[in-house]
């Protein structure tokens, strides 16, 4: 357990502080606007779509933090996260190695028809620090009054699928995750699938920590 939690921190603490050197430069997109998708953001997003026979696996992720939700809920929500992605062959890598990098909000809110809608903002970057993709999604429950006690179980359970659906969709879709399968298939290079893109040396890749992540 220790070795998780000392592995989790890794993912979260060197990017930070590139982040915030990169963040005075201006080379950085905006991660998360506070705030939760509006009804036409989502109606107008498009879905990533999982590329047919490559796994999500080739692309590992730095998980680089989870805001947004009492921390209650994100005590809740980490794990259940890190069982969907595992179950979805999502691989986590540490600093430098990582393909992309991953910033999460959950935000949750009364909407007008009377339903309590909890959503989730995944922001992903790539190795410069660039927004690759970002997604959103939400799931409704019945119920009134603070929002974040009609959390239960199944509602949680649903957002963490429905994240880790995305999620492994785009990175599927990926020139490393590609270039992975195609490696793994016949032979070709990392580098070769990405037009001579330097590569680094192969890490081995772990089940993402955001159970681990404080």
């Amino acid at each position: 357990m220790r070795d998780l939690k000392r592995s989790a921190l890794r993912f979260f603490g060197p990017f930070c502080a590139a982040i915030g050197a990169l963040t005075l430069a201006g080379c950085v997109d905006t991660a998360v606007e506070i705030g939760h998708p509006r009804p036409e953001q989502l109606a107008q997003r498009q879905r990533p779509t999982a590329r047919p026979g490559v796994s999500p696996h080739g692309a590992p992720v730095a998980l680089i933090s989870l805001e947004g939700a009492p921390e209650d809920a994100l005590a809740r929500f980490r794990p259940a996260f890190a069982r969907a992605t595992e179950s979805r062959d999502i691989a986590a890598s540490e600093e430098p190695a990582a393909a992309y990098r991953l910033r999460g909000y959950l935000t949750a809110y009364a909407s007008a028809e009377g339903a309590t809608r909890f959503a989730y903002v995944f922001d992903i970057f790539d190795r410069n620090g660039r927004r690759a993709r970002r997604l959103t999604d939400e799931v409704a429950v019945t119920g009134a009054g603070d929002p974040w006690t009609l959390l239960d179980d199944r509602a949680l359970a649903a957002v963490a699928a429905r994240g880790a659906d995305e999620l492994a969709a785009f990175l599927s879709d990926t020139p490393e995750a590609i270039a992975a399968a195609a490696g793994a298939e016949s032979g070709v290079t990392i580098a070769a699938a990405t037009r001579g893109e330097p590569t680094s040396a192969p890490t081995a890749a772990k089940p993402l920590g955001f159970a681990e992540i404080k």
